[in-house]
């Protein structure tokens, strides 16, 4: 393990800042409606489009990981997320943005499943600590990101300059790239190859799908639509907002950097399904009982917390064979489910209003729940 440290150093230095700055859109968006001139269904768009740039680079990034190794993988990671926050920083039209969009997302895709896939290889023991402390990192990001926005805003820098300063960040993290020694994984030439139409008919593979694609799309959509939610259905302002929003994210950072604790503890479905039910009570009782206590759904992020990677985690565990391929097509429909999701979620904040919409992220979290509690009983053996 000590021979990795500086590797899985740097990694969670790149894992902070890319939840600085992934997260830092839910914040953008009410200055890009207004600077664009653009809806709330349109917005719905951008994040189709975001969604889609992650989905394509999901579903190809195993097989470029087994086909050119982790090393150039992330070193193109790298590459692609100076040029995605040089063309937003420089974004002249609405178009401009969602293609640096698409570009951003397809730079954190690769990054992230190279990341979920080679810390299980590294860390043989401890992985749901080690797995939720890289996630700890993405956390901590986002909440700092949120918050020193927000502050960023209110001193009148704009949205145009966070992106420029998060390029010259990409840029010398790029830099530091080459004196880091990233280990050579081997995949096998001999084992058996396999389709996608095969893994789609394990009835495995689907129910994961389910289960992580509605997890995914209710801790996302935190991160996309509760600023508007705050500003729309509440008037707060944006530094109000972000302070909830930070909130929110700080407890959840919190929940990484323990949850793996618990989960080595208590395991992982017992741990799930004593997290999930939780955070659906608190963000209901939030969304029931009105402004006064926003701060019930900012503390509801500590029970998201240990969601995405004990379910990444289950599924490493669950298959043998072809596992890198197998979870870039799970995260890749996941994803896909959170972008449709997501577009829902635009057009009805333009037909219903933000507050009633956003009861879908609750609703969500139970689905995810039942999905996770028949992978328990039905599918998977183990922990």
């Amino acid at each position: 393990m000590k021979k990795h440290v500086f590797t899985i150093t740097y990694l969670f230095i790149i894992m902070f800042f890319i939840g600085f700055s992934e997260n830092t859109r839910g914040i953008f968006i009410p200055l890009f409606k207004n600077e664009f001139k653009v809806s709330n269904s349109i917005i719905g768009v951008m994040l189709i489009v975001s969604s889609l740039g992650y989905v394509i680079f999901q579903y190809i990034g195993g097989m470029l990981i087994e086909k050119y190794g982790y090393k150039k993988i992330y070193f193109i990671s790298l590459l692609l997320n100076v040029i995605a926050f040089l063309g937003l920083g420089k974004s002249i039209n609405f178009y401009m943005l969602l293609m640096s969009m698409f570009v951003f997302n397809a730079a954190i895709s690769l990054f992230s499943i190279a990341t979920n896939s080679l810390v299980p290889i590294l860390f043989i023991s401890y992985q749901a600590i080690l797995m939720n402390l890289t996630h700890f990192f993405y956390g901590f990001g986002t909440s700092i990101g949120q918050r020193s926005v927000g502050i960023l805003l209110k001193k009148g820098f704009g949205w145009r300059d966070v992106y420029l300063g998060l390029s010259v960040v990409f840029a010398i993290l790029t830099i530091i790239f080459f004196l880091v020694n990233f280990p050579y994984v081997g995949f096998s030439k001999g084992r058996q190859k396999i389709n996608f139409k095969d893994i789609i008919k394990d009835k495995r593979v689907v129910f994961f799908i389910l289960a992580l694609g509605f997890y995914v799309f209710s801790e996302i959509s935190v991160a996309n639509w509760f600023a508007n939610f705050m500003i729309t259905s509440y008037s707060l302002d944006s530094l109000k907002a972000s302070y909830y929003l930070s909130m929110f994210f700080l407890i959840f950072t919190v929940g990484r950097l323990v949850g793996g604790f618990i989960v080595e503890r208590f395991g992982y479905f017992n741990s799930l399904i004593t997290f999930f039910p939780t955070a659906i009570v608190l963000f209901t009782l939030g969304l029931l009982f009105g402004k006064k206590y926003l701060f019930l759904i900012s503390l509801s992020g500590f029970f998201f917390s240990i969601g995405f990677p004990t379910i990444v985690l289950i599924v490493n565990n669950t298959f043998k064979e072809n596992k890198t391929y197998i979870l870039g097509i799970i995260i890749a429909l996941t994803l896909t489910i959170n972008m449709i999701l997501n577009f829902i979620v635009g057009v009805l904040n333009d037909l219903i209003g933000a507050y009633y919409t956003f009861y879908l992220v609750p609703s969500s979290l139970l689905l995810s729940l039942i999905f996770i509690l028949y992978i328990k009983h039905k599918v998977y053996k183990g922990n």
